[in-house]
């Protein structure tokens, strides 16, 4: 079984970040021109996404000093997960070919102390291997 994404259902009907909030591995798809993943492959790229998304979210609560909000935004199942989907679109337009520029990187106010683990290299680890696993490591750079 095969993921098919047919081509009238990629125009523009929303923005690329709601898609990485709704479904990260469907953004990141999206944005390295995947258009059919084997169920296998998906599943495992999925599993990517999770442990880039339970890393992030220890970072978050060991080493950000965030707001007041985002400590109680953290607190509720749904809204933590938004905001560790947002970490995840955030890392992966910063190190995308196709997003140079702060102009691409998505925004939040109050802003996300995200300097401090943006750069950290298990963020970055999972991200790479996604790419590696879809075979789509060219798409991407500032690895190192």
């Amino acid at each position: 079984m095969c993921f098919f994404y047919p081509t009238e259902q990629l125009q523009h009907n929303g923005s690329l970040f709601t898609l990485f909030l709704h479904s990260p591995l469907t953004a990141f798809c999206l944005i390295c021109n995947i258009l059919t993943v084997k169920m296998h492959l998906w599943e495992r790229a999925n599993s990517y996404v999770d442990r880039f998304i339970t890393e992030a979210s220890r970072l978050f609560t060991s080493k950000v000093k965030p707001d007041v909000s985002y400590i109680q935004f953290f607190g509720d199942d749904f809204l933590r997960l938004l905001l560790l989907r947002y970490v995840f679109c955030h890392v992966v337009l910063r190190h995308h070919r196709a997003f140079v520029g702060e102009q691409y990187l998505p925004r939040c106010q109050p802003p996300l102390p995200l300097a401090s683990f943006l750069d950290e290299i298990s963020l970055k680890k999972y991200v790479r291997e996604l790419a590696k696993h879809l075979d789509v490591l060219s798409h991407f750079e500032n690895f190192e």
